[in-house]
């Protein structure tokens, strides 16, 4: 078998002459979506290059049709749509409306149409309304299938076998507008596992309301909706579509290590809460569908890297994700105004036409609440609604959701990243000109794809200088709730706030005119223009006592006011209206300290040799809804109790605290070197007040282990750590320094923190790094070099020579 694949272009051209391909359809399921929509546009930039070599015909028109759930999801389709064509041809060339798609001014036509995988519509109804309305509900459902409560079981079974979303949607879209021909391709871009979960939740649903559905007829319910999916496709590919292709996924991120027996053994999951234990058995039921699919006949393209970015918002608010939104609706109280009202709820309108209604709630950044942790009150909390959280910048990844920008570079760098664009090429390469005849990329239907080269063209575009100020700004969130688990975001979060206070010291407050107009005056951009950027050099000067001291008044900061003595001092009394802008600023700056804790983050931090917790109404370590004070501490007691851990309940507690992601400010550092808190915690914790202490702990661990850390002691020793084993970069050695270049400097040489490439030297330096075989080339494990045993003197004979 051949080394490479042939080359596109010459491929491409022998299609444009022959004109066979210029009257095909290709359907995109999902083409709203990442790799789906990116597909899409693949597609019609391959055509419009086609054309530009072999003019069709007047009749020849291509048509590209790309499916979206709701109309929210078209219409940002439609958007991107409308960009790319401009980006290419200018806005003269924009797209003309027909009917239900848009015709470009090359004579592709993309139909938009709305397409969603509903088996049973009134289970999806079920998670939507309050429990009181549920029983009304299941009556309905029982009513659609025409059975009672003891005939439901067979009646849901006989729906689930004989579900034909796909050729059913296929079928009637050919025959209204095909006369019946074939597609030439049909692309599933749907994410087919979290398809299938979440079809899974309703069944589980509905098994609580239904007599007859045990735990045996629910787990063959459950596999006779996958292997009805199965059938379907190999129904579409039979009689509908040339190719057919599914975009799949390892269900990891390709973070596992392979084992010699064959099996693999999971390295690291980015799982939306720290306690996400299904993560195996994602990766397990991954694998499955790999081979159901691929032995069915149906190419699968198996993404083993994280999917690169398909769109950037700019200045927009951010869906609240949407299992913190189904916390807040299931809650027995509302806990701030409208909360209740962030679970979608459906109209007749929307129910007739099989869709949910896009729901409402978006993250927002609020005052969080301040209690003693280790004994709070038990009494109700309530929280604010707060301000919506609209950043500078957000990225949208897939099916992952929303990525800050130092989210996207720290993961990337961590699990490698495949381009959105090269994975949407190769689906629409092979839909539209077969596979490779040459090397085939889906051998035996399955093509596996890893980073690539490609991977460069993501890092540009994240080094980009607007998008990587808002990593240095202080006052951006550093991470956002949809991606990554909480350990990642809680330490994104304090490396916010090591930036954040050093921008408050370095702030230059007599820069602001005395009589300043405070109606134009804006204090984030002149927090951000007037202080200075974090680099190790100025870190390494910091005074470690002073440091802790600090942290410690900018984690309990209540008002502006709270956070002056942090800024440099002035007196401002005969200025009045430059008070008032120093104010605005100090508010910027305590809202940015709000945003951890708003997002699922809590704050750690000790007053008076007493520890304080700060949390919002979600507690994304231990995925926990706030609806009293003390639930963080009655979360740990209870989970301690019921685990049947031996280990102390210090230890219990203190290894959520250090590998869950609490953001520990608290003048001491913990050291766990325990994946789970279901092994035997005794001896696996530990914890110190001074440096020293710490490091000879860490040399003690079994190296390429995994550990994990918390508190400013640990975090501090950490970062300087790595400056000492930055500082041996040497530009006469070429790239021999590897990952010590992924470090910006600025124009004077100085080393920027960036918290994208120091979180993800962190992961490394814990034994988070993904398997490559040459993953060495992307950082130490362990904060820093163990020693080397100095051996002159010792070896017999080396003097005598």
């Amino acid at each position: 078998m051949a080394w490479k694949q042939q080359r596109l272009g010459p491929r491409l051209v022998e299609a444009a002459r022959s004109g066979d391909r210029y009257r095909d359809v290709h359907l995109v399921l999902g083409g709203t979506g990442a790799v789906g929509g990116t597909a899409v546009l693949q597609l019609l930039s391959l055509y419009e290059e086609m054309f530009s070599v072999a003019p069709p015909g007047p009749d020849d028109v291509p048509v590209l049709v790309a499916t979206g759930v709701t109309g929210d999801e078209i219409s940002a389709f439609t958007r991107r749509l409308f960009r790319f064509v401009e980006s290419r041809h200018g806005a003269e060339a924009l797209p003309e409306r027909v009917r239900r798609g848009y015709l470009t001014h090359s004579g592709v036509f993309v139909a938009l149409e709305r397409f969603m995988v509903t088996v049973l519509p009134a289970l999806r109804r079920l998670r939507q309304v309050p429990p009181e309305e549920r029983p009304g509900v299941i009556e309905e459902l029982l009513a659609e299938l025409g059975t009672t409560q003891e005939g439901a079981a067979d009646a849901i079974a006989e729906t689930v076998s004989q579900a034909r979303p796909f050729s059913s949607f296929l079928r009637a879209y050919r025959d209204e507008h095909l006369d019946g021909d074939r597609f030439r391709s049909v692309v599933v871009g749907i994410p087919i596992p979290s398809l299938i979960a979440y079809h899974q939740q309703e069944l589980d649903e509905a098994a609580d309301h239904l007599r007859g559905l045990t735990p045996d007829r629910l787990e063959n319910l459950k596999q006779r909706f996958i292997a009805a999916l199965r059938d379907d496709l190999v129904e579409v590919q039979a009689s509908l579509a040339d190719e057919v292709l599914i975009a799949h996924t390892t269900g990891v991120g390709g973070m596992y290590d392979p084992r010699s027996d064959g099996g693999s053994q999971i390295r690291l999951g980015f799982a939306h809460a720290a306690l996400d234990r299904a993560l195996a058995e994602k990766a397990r039921f991954a694998q499955e569908l790999t081979d159901l699919y691929s032995q069915a006949g149906i190419k699968v393209l198996v993404t083993a890297a994280a999917i690169g970015i398909d769109e950037v918002k700019v200045r927009e608010r951010v869906p609240l994700h949407r299992g913190v939104r189904h916390r807040l609706f299931e809650a027995p109280v509302e806990l701030f105004p409208g909360a209740k009202a962030s679970q979608p709820r459906e109209s007749k309108a929307s129910r007739r036409a099989g869709r949910p209604v896009p729901a409402a709630q978006h993250m927002r950044v609020f005052p969080p609440i301040t209690v003693p942790f280790d004994d709070p009150p038990s009494e109700p909390a309530r929280f604010e609604p707060g301000d919506e959280l609209a950043p500078t910048y957000t990225i949208r990844s897939g099916e992952n959701g929303f990525f800050s920008v130092a989210d996207a570079e720290s993961l990337y760098r961590v699990m490698k990243v495949a381009s959105a664009s090269e994975l949407g090429l190769l689906l629409a390469t092979v839909g539209l000109l077969g596979d490779d005849p040459s090397r085939p990329w889906f051998e035996g239907n399955v093509c596996y794809y890893g980073e690539t080269d490609n991977s460069r063209q993501v890092f540009d575009f994240l080094s980009q200088p607007t998008l990587r100020r808002t990593q240095l700004s202080g006052l951006e969130p550093m991470s956002l709730q949809d991606l990554g688990s909480a350990k990642h975001q809680g330490e994104l979060h304090t490396l916010a706030l090591l930036i954040l206070l050093h921008r408050l010291r370095t702030l230059d407050v007599d820069a602001i005119d005395p009589y300043v107009d405070l109606e134009r005056f804006d204090p984030r951009a002149f927090f951000e223009q007037r202080s200075r950027t974090l680099t190790f050099e100025q870190l390494a000067l910091w005074e470690p006592a002073e440091l802790l001291r600090d942290m410690q008044s900018l984690a309990a900061a209540e008002s502006p006011d709270d956070l002056l003595p942090l800024a440099p001092h002035r007196e401002h009394e005969l200025f009045p209206r430059r008070a008032e802008a120093v104010r605005r600023v100090l508010a910027e700056a305590l809202k940015a300290v709000w945003t951890g804790p708003s997002l699922g983050l809590p704050i750690l931090y000790e007053r008076d040799g007493a520890s304080y917790l700060r949390t919002g109404y979600y507690v994304a370590p231990l995925d926990l809804l706030v609806t009293d004070a003390d639930a963080v501490a009655v979360w740990m007691r209870k989970a301690h109790a019921e685990s049947g851990n031996p280990a102390p309940f210090e230890d219990f507690r203190d290894y959520h605290l250090a590998v869950g992601g609490f953001v520990d400010v608290r003048p001491h550092a913990i050291v766990c070197s325990a994946k789970s808190d279901r092994e035997d915690l005794t001896g696996r914790v530990a914890r110190f007040t001074d440096e020293q202490g710490l490091r000879d702990h860490l040399r003690t661990l079994q190296p390429y282990s995994f550990f994990s850390t918390c508190g400013m002691v640990a975090v501090l020793h950490r970062l300087r750590a790595l400056y000492g084993l930055l500082r041996e970069s040497m530009l006469e050695l070429g790239t021999l320094h590897e990952w010590r270049w992924s470090m910006p400097r600025d124009a004077a040489g100085h080393m920027i923190v960036l918290p994208g490439a120091v979180e993800a030297l962190r992961m490394v330096a814990e034994g988070l790094e993904k398997s490559t075989g040459a993953e060495r080339l992307d950082g130490p494990w362990g904060y820093e070099r163990r020693p080397v045993p100095d051996r002159r003197g010792t070896i017999p004979g080396v003097h005598d020579r």
